[in-house]
């Protein structure tokens, strides 16, 4: 079917259709998967007769947004029990969770972003057992097909440190009985083992490019203090010999900065460019704890980051520095991380979030234009995860778009002169989402689910959900909580003026 979605605004993101890439009163011709013409809805009408228009000068037309990272979790963990906290302590912090089985949750997460306008994601693949492992990876596969996202799906490993950063110290450090249990019950691994991963990761390769053209994959480490050299090696020899994109964890918390530089005299960022491991099917996950070397590394190297606001103050990691990435030429995409700051996925809010938290005090140069955060977070995030087929409005590029009701944004006034795309950021939310297109499939229109019988679905979830079970008081989990707090704050040897400062209490 042929589609002529037309809006008051539709925002290319190609300069070559005006300021910030944006046609007022226009639309976009959409045949089968692609977009074959934009221009003034004046124009294109005639031209195209026969084809369905789709939204009203009420509705801007924008690129599909591009969540660069998250791990699938449709359900948050505050909604199955948890709470926030510092990372590397939220583990023992002995929340009973639910659970909901993998399919369900990454379709409800597929859901939650859909209505949101996210066309495209790096699904984070997040594995408990290497006895489900596979079964897993294939189950949430399943639910992208069926929700009909574009998606780059991670394979995570890890084979090192599963209890803290310097699993040894920190377990010779520990009586004889806490050791043994704690061994038991987190020295074990998560993930396939190597050969495991590399046989499904070789398997997948060849699969995804056949499943309809919305699935690729990724190898999607856990991060380089979890990963061994020589795990990283062969993951960087895989991906080169087999064209697949690596995202990878990098210095999201101070105690990651404070291990590398114990353990090994040097950033993560340089350890990981010393083993040529960076290159520019490469981006890092967060970065929060780059300093201006790594910073400048990763720029030279070609490599991304993906900015993930929300998840970092969440987790207390602290305020990434975006406009010293941005002053670099890093390469950026935006992530909500499964952990968006009001618990429920809005790419909008993101933007509002990043664009705010660069504002340091003061009346000097620098912070990263609106409008390059917006490209962050639609074709910046596209072209990281593999899909520079889309992620702009414009012939030849695939049909993922999304259409946006105006009046949240321009009700009762807006100044004629506010660029759209700043008036998204400043004042635009995930409710404002009334229909967005996958591929030239239409997926969510009037704010209604095509593929999805929503009140079954939800129905069907709530029925799946397995309540949290009861924990003992004084468990291992609690017993280690303080001994990892120590050794935590004990070995954080190198402090660092970060690029922000909190007010003087003086």
């Amino acid at each position: 079917m042929d589609y002529l979605v037309r809006g008051k605004f539709v925002v290319t993101m190609q300069p070559r259709y005006g300021t910030q890439g944006v046609i007022r009163n226009g639309a976009v011709v959409v045949s089968g998967r692609d977009v074959v013409e934009v221009g003034p809805y004046r124009d294109l009408k005639p031209a195209y007769p026969n084809a369905t228009v789709v939204g009203s000068s009420r509705y801007w037309v924008i690129p599909g947004f591009v969540n660069a990272h998250q791990h699938g979790k449709g359900l948050t963990d505050f909604q199955l029990g948890g709470m926030d906290d510092c990372f590397e302590i939220s583990r023992f912090a002995g929340d009973a969770r639910a659970g909901l089985d993998p399919y369900l949750d990454v379709l409800y997460a597929c859901k939650t972003m859909i209505e949101s306008g996210i066309t495209t994601c790096l699904h984070y693949n997040s594995s408990s057992s290497p006895d489900t492992y596979e079964a897993g990876v294939n189950e949430r596969l399943r639910a992208y097909r069926d929700a009909g996202m574009r998606v780059s799906f991670g394979l995570d490993i890890r084979n090192r440190n599963h209890i803290v950063y310097g699993d040894e110290e920190f377990l010779a450090s520990l009586p004889a009985s806490l050791r043994d249990q704690a061994m038991e019950r987190y020295s074990t691994a998560r993930t396939a083992a190597p050969d495991d991963y590399f046989r499904v990761a070789r398997r997948l390769a060849g699969e995804l490019g056949g499943d309809g053209g919305r699935a690729r994959l990724f190898l999607t480490p856990a991060g380089p203090q979890w990963c061994t050299e020589e795990l990283l090696r062969a993951i960087r020899r895989e991906a080169s010999e087999h064209g697949l994109g690596i995202q990878i964890h990098v210095l999201e918390t101070k105690y990651q900065r404070s291990y590398f530089l114990r353990e090994y005299g040097r950033s993560a960022v340089q350890w990981l460019a010393d083993l040529d491991f960076l290159k520019p099917d490469v981006s890092l996950a967060h970065g929060v704890w780059l300093n201006r070397r790594d910073i400048a590394t990763t720029a030279a190297k070609g490599a991304a980051l993906v900015h993930n606001p929300s998840s970092n103050l969440r987790l207390r990691s602290g305020i990434a520095p975006l406009m010293h990435f941005h002053a670099a030429g890093v390469r950026l995409g935006m992530g909500l991380d499964s952990s968006p700051l009001n618990d429920r996925p809005d790419m909008l809010q993101e933007m509002r979030l990043a664009a705010n938290l660069q504002r340091i005090p003061g009346a000097g140069p620098g912070l990263m234009p609106l409008a390059d955060i917006f490209r962050a977070a639609t074709a910046g995030g596209a072209d990281i995860l593999g899909w520079g087929g889309s992620g702009t409005l414009e012939p030849g590029k695939r049909a993922d778009l999304v259409l946006v009701d105006s009046r949240p944004i321009v009700e009762p006034y807006l100044a004629r002169h506010q660029s759209p795309v700043d008036a998204l950021i400043y004042r635009g939310g995930a409710g404002a989402v009334d229909t967005v297109m996958v591929d030239g499939e239409i997926l969510y229109r009037g704010g209604k689910h095509v593929r999805l019988d929503e009140k079954a679905f939800l129905k069907e979830v709530k029925r799946k959900i397995t309540p949290a079970p009861r924990r003992k008081a004084g468990g291992v989990d609690a017993r280690l909580l303080p001994r990892v707090r120590e050794f935590l704050e004990s070995h954080e040897e190198h402090p660092v003026e970060p690029f922000y400062k909190f007010n003087d209490a003086g």
